[in-house]
């Protein structure tokens, strides 16, 4: 095959296409945003992402067009949703590998903890799932995805949260995240969503905007459970 012939073929791979839409650090925030939170109107996105709405129409409209997102009226909003529920799957496989290969970050201990959409992240983050993982309460997948081991029940119980009790709805139960300071895996899903609540709630976690301590009654608490952060 002459050169010109594997150029041509090179630029005829749909993945390559697909790749680069993902490629750039607000299109690819706004999938991540979308598929752990949910749909959300622009104006919502705007806002949690912190981008101006000119310049995140035009990263949306290019997302519209690569079929990797979908909208919606609701009115006079427009609400934008994931197209395609292979990009829940894609997402944690993307964090498994990047965690695999990234370097650490050496300023990651001057950076406080803080919470990730609705789950703990930062060290407290990536040290909890940690301990759950080596309790066996949890087991990482190779695919970014997390299923639950046999001490959950107790483990999850203990920490102020009934794994039985907790749905799913329009969020994974439970897969990795990959903490932008630590380059290590934290917890999100439905599972992760819920643990954050009832560790703020019973004080073991001290939450400040989006910054988070763990507690001296936490520390302690986790320290019985062989979980020392």
């Amino acid at each position: 095959m002459t050169l010109h012939g594997t150029e041509k073929r090179q630029r005829a791979d749909p993945r390559v296409d697909l790749l680069k839409e993902l490629a750039d650090p607000l299109r690819l925030r706004v999938v991540d945003r979308l598929g752990h939170g949910g749909p959300a109107t622009v104006s919502r996105l705007a806002a949690e992402l912190g981008v101006p709405l000119p310049q995140l129409s035009n990263h949306l409209r290019r997302l519209r067009e690569a079929r990797l997102v979908a909208v919606e009226r609701d009115g006079r909003q427009a609400v934008y949703s994931l197209a395609d529920p292979g990009l829940e799957v894609l997402l944690p496989l993307l964090d498994r590998i990047t965690g695999r290969v990234a370097e650490p970050d050496p300023d990651a201990a001057e950076v406080p903890s803080r919470t990730c959409y609705d789950h703990l992240a930062g060290r407290i983050g990536v040290a909890l799932y940690r301990g759950l993982r080596d309790r066996d309460a949890l087991r990482e997948r190779p695919d970014g995805l997390v299923d639950l081991g046999p001490a959950a029940p107790e483990t999850f119980r203990k920490l102020g949260v009934e794994v039985g009790q907790v749905e799913a709805g329009r969020q994974r139960l439970a897969f990795e995240c990959l903490d932008a300071t630590e380059r290590a895996p934290h917890l999100a899903g439905a599972l992760g969503d819920a643990l954050a609540a009832a560790l703020i709630e019973r004080g073991w976690v001290v939450r400040d905007g989006r910054t988070i301590e763990l507690s001296r009654r936490g520390a302690t608490g986790l320290r019985k459970l062989g979980m020392a952060i």
